[in-house]
């Protein structure tokens, strides 16, 4: 009830906060980006305190659905999040040690308390899991606090601040009348789920463990704090852990650290160090490793705390080495250096003025007796690979090749950042080869700690040279014929032969011990039922590059 008599109620799965007046009255106050208002607290001038917790899923599933109709694209709906910097002082409220449970609360030592600012931003995510909303006695509505990480379970006004508590450890903030929310305490537990006023103190319950902890109210004259565990990524070297602090006269803060390479501190932690009471920069003296935890103990005195703002450690994480997935090498035909001259020779036309008696002259002919035509393309090498750093590091590669019966590598490009290469064929003679890609991320480390990884292909086969067919025996009596070839090449094996009998298409042979696949293969050509008079034949050879040899036999 508020200080009007008027009902509160808070609704799940919709997240509803409304203000009932009478039977079948009511009003909405607040309509929650989170499925349930888990708790509400009336203030005498009319605000209202609520938390919602639950995530975003009803309102993600209702921004989908209404972006479908609208055409509009899913989750464009924004909500209001904040974002946080940690602060920390000595705490005002102090719950026993829950493994000491005859220890009385006045006597215990504060703990520290993570004072917290904002600075509201729109989040179009919809993935947040509570929030602390303020209703103000006009209706407007403000996002005090909201997490991604912890759920809100309950909130408790008192004089001075208003504690909520949540699920992670157990924690208990406080948020003051100028929007400051700083942790109060952990309990340690699962979740504090519950808080009820108390004479002189606050009762706190919690589950996994159920427990009731009395929080008192007089501040204590110390206290400490453990960050959360800081995953650097890989086994690092830690350089110095500085922090921006406000300490009255008479109050202290003193940090220690630890390290290991388990997620969880266990027995196979370092131990916590030294002190370090440098705030510009206190070097960390905890060894390397993956993980790194810091506390600080802070001291204050009567009517005086010290105030923790912001903590940095600096650190280096081992440089990885990159990843070299994949070579993949491709031959492909591209046009010859010279094709634009080729073209436009080829477009001009081509005649041959003969004279009376038979004979070409070159000096009345507009073109030229004999026309070279043209290579039109020639073949070419690209290689590709894949390449990647876990660092996120520039990568830059070196190529290297070798032949097949060499011992050196040889550099072919160097420096580059590119993921591929090309180069035409005919600048290595035939043969097998091996290429090298040597990825190294020198340009984003010193030398001494860069890092390479390397790659070698599979023997790519340059044949550039066409096999040499060789005609033998040639035997012409009336209609038919009879000729003996041979085909040879010295890079690759054979694939394919064929022959053209007067310009007709090209009939395939086989060899003549059935299969081509050797360097040199012979072949035997019969022809029948030819017309009288003479007759063209053309043999052709190709190699396993695609390479083609030629050679002619006039049949009279």
């Amino acid at each position: 009830m508020d200080g009007q008599g008027r009902l509160l109620a808070g609704t799940e799965p919709n997240g509803i906060l409304y203000r009932i007046t009478a039977k079948d009255k009511a009003f909405v106050l607040y309509d929650a980006n989170l499925p349930e208002i888990r708790a509400i607290v009336p203030m005498p001038d009319g605000t209202v305190y609520a938390a919602a917790l639950g995530g975003s899923i009803a309102k993600r599933a209702q921004a989908a659905s209404q972006a479908s109709q609208s055409g509009n694209p899913a989750g464009t709906v924004p909500s209001v999040t904040t974002s946080i910097t940690v602060e920390a002082q000595s705490s005002e409220i102090k719950p026993p040690d829950p493994s000491k449970p005859q220890q009385q609360p006045a006597n215990a030592a504060a703990t520290p308390q993570v004072s917290t600012q904002f600075t509201p931003v729109v989040d179009v995510s919809g993935v947040e899991k509570s929030a602390v909303y303020r209703i103000n006695p006009d209706n407007t509505v403000e996002t005090l606090w909201s997490s991604k990480e912890e759920n809100v379970y309950d909130v408790l006004a008192l004089e001075r601040q208003i504690l909520f508590s949540t699920d992670v450890d157990g924690r208990i903030y406080g948020l003051s009348p100028d929007r400051r929310v700083t942790l109060v305490t952990e309990t340690n537990e699962g979740e504090t789920t519950r808080l009820l006023p108390a004479e002189h103190s606050i009762l706190a319950a919690t589950s996994d463990m159920g427990r009731v902890f009395r929080l008192g109210e007089a501040p204590g004259g110390s206290g400490s704090f453990e960050s959360p565990v800081h995953d650097a990524g890989a086994a690092s070297r830690w350089g110095s852990i500085s922090w921006r602090a406000d300490a009255p006269a008479g109050c202290s803060l003193a940090f220690r650290t630890r390290s290991g390479n388990s997620a969880r501190p266990d027995r196979t932690w370092s131990d916590w160090s030294e002190p370090l009471a440098n705030a510009a920069g206190s070097r960390i003296a905890s060894p390397n490793a993956r993980y790194i935890q810091w506390r600080v103990e802070m001291a204050g005195t009567a009517g005086a705390t010290p105030l923790l703002d912001s903590v940095m450690v600096a650190y280096l994480p081992q440089n990885s080495p990159p990843v070299l997935k994949s070579i993949n090498v491709i031959t492909q035909m591209a046009a010859a250096t010279q094709s634009a001259k080729s073209a436009s020779a080829q477009s001009a036309p081509y005649t041959v003025t003969v004279t009376d008696g038979g004979d070409a002259s070159s000096s009345t002919s507009s073109g030229t007796p004999t026309q070279t035509l043209p290579r039109s393309a020639n073949e070419q090498i690209t290689l590709t690979w894949q390449a990647e750093d876990p660092d996120g590091d520039r990568l830059v590669y070196n190529l290297y090749f070798r032949g097949e019966d060499e011992s050196q590598w040889k550099m072919l490009k160097s420096g580059t950042h590119d993921n591929s290469l090309t180069f035409d064929a005919d600048i290595f003679a035939d043969g097998k080869y091996f290429f090298r890609v040597i990825a190294s991320d020198r340009d984003a480390n010193p030398p001494a700690s860069a890092r390479e990884a390397q790659l070698t292909s599979a023997p790519i086969l340059i044949d550039n040279t066409p096999p040499v067919v060789t005609v033998g025996v040639v035997r012409h009596v009336g209609g038919s014929a009879h000729i003996d070839f041979e085909a040879a090449d010295s890079a690759s094996p054979l694939r394919r032969c064929e022959y053209s009998l007067d310009a007709a298409s090209w009939v395939p042979l086989e060899a003549a011990d059935g299969v081509i696949d050797s360097l040199r293969e012979k072949f035997a050509l019969d022809l029948s039922a030819l017309a009288p008079g003479e007759h063209l034949v053309v043999l052709r050879a190709a190699d396993s590059a695609g390479n083609t040899g030629l050679a002619k036999v006039v049949l009279k």
